[in-house]
This record gives C-alpha cells, sequence and structure tokens, in this order.
C-alpha cells in the first residue's frame, strides 16, 4: 500500500505543478498590479497537519522552510513547489473574475481551473478528501482507483479549461467542467 500512496503522491504533485504553473502564469498580470497579498499562514497550516500534503512537500518542496508567521510565503511568494492547500487554488478574486465577465464560458472555465486540484482529492477516504488525513496510517485508506479517476477526470477539464482561457481552439464539452464545479448561475434581468 505504500508503493500506491507514494504513487499518487507523485500524480498528484505533478498535476499540482501543472495547476500552479498557469494559475502563476494566467494571474500574473491581475496580481502584479494588486497592492493585497491573498496568502495567510492559517491557510498553510493545513499543509502541515495533512499527512497527505505532508508527503507531498516532502517529495516536491524540500527545500521549502515552514515559518509560524509566514506559513510558506517567502519574498518571491509561496515556496512550495507542490504540497499547497486547495484552497490556495480555489481563490479568485473579484479582479481576476472580471477578467473573463461577460463570457459565460470562459467563466466556467476559469471556475474549473480553479477547483481541480481539490476536485482529485474528494471522497478519496470513504466520504473524506485526502487533505483531511492527519495520520499517516490514514494513507493506507485512499482508494487509489477512485483517487486516479478524479484525477484522469481533474485533467481533461483542466486541459480543456485552459485552452479556452488561453484563446485556444476548444471542442465544447463543458460535461467535463460540471463533474468539477456546476455552472454558473445566470443572471436574470430584472423586469
Amino acid at each position: 500500500m505504500i508503493e500506491d500512496v507514494d504513487r499518487l503522491v507523485r500524480c498528484y504533485g505533478a498535476f499540482e505543478q501543472r495547476v500552479r504553473q498557469w494559475t502563476e502564469k494566467w494571474c500574473r498580470s491581475f496580481c502584479s498590479a494588486c497592492q493585497h497579498v491573498c496568502c495567510r499562514a492559517h491557510f498553510c497550516i493545513e499543509t502541515r497537519q495533512s499527512a497527505f500534503l505532508t508527503r507531498v512537500v516532502r517529495h516536491f518542496s524540500p527545500g521549502s522552510v515552514f515559518n509560524p508567521s509566514q506559513g510558506w510565503l517567502g519574498k518571491r511568494g509561496c515556496t512550495l513547489v507542490a504540497g499547497r492547500p486547495p484552497v490556495c487554488y480555489e481563490f479568485i478574486c473579484r479582479t481576476i473574475l472580471h477578467g473573463v465577465a461577460g463570457d459565460a464560458l470562459r467563466h466556467h472555465a476559469l471556475l474549473v481551473a480553479s477547483m481541480v486540484v481539490t476536485h482529485v482529492g474528494k471522497k478519496a477516504i470513504g466520504g473524506r478528501h485526502v487533505v483531511e488525513a492527519t495520520r499517516p496510517v490514514d494513507l493506507e485508506r485512499i482508494n487509489p482507483d477512485r483517487f486516479l479517476r478524479r484525477l484522469d477526470q481533474a485533467e481533461s477539464a483542466f486541459d480543456l479549461a485552459t485552452d479556452l482561457l488561453d484563446g485556444r481552439p476548444v471542442q465544447h464539452r463543458t460535461d467535463l467542467f460540471a463533474c468539477i464545479v456546476s455552472p454558473p448561475k445566470k443572471e436574470q434581468k430584472r423586469r
């Protein structure tokens, strides 16, 4: 079972790296003009409480040092290559959301891109998310088939979302999006 967990850590971490790199590139123009730091040390603590994320950090970010007041934040942002809490990808500020305003499909694609890391770990341990495993023994209860199936869904949806957001032609297979996050509700016109 340890081999399974090691393989899941490698697959998850490699996918998270792809998501992180794309997110940093896509959001750079918004974040570079912003004066607020979104990250807070209390978000970083999840990495240290989660047996799974601890293993991801150990494998992908061995040189990163946790600071109780700054978390994983360094002078140039987060020092983790992989192993960030999923909430780090979920947060999308209003300014970034306004960047896709008026285009429902691109808006949905952005929401999907922000939720793919979270999607991978859902119900990996019974009904619990993989990051909720606080003891190493909990990792032995991961359902590898479910985890890898969700990873495949997340990768496919992420590829479609990033193609769409980056302006590449895509086949409209929004059914992939719906398995990650429901489409945003359409605003009703007022009479």
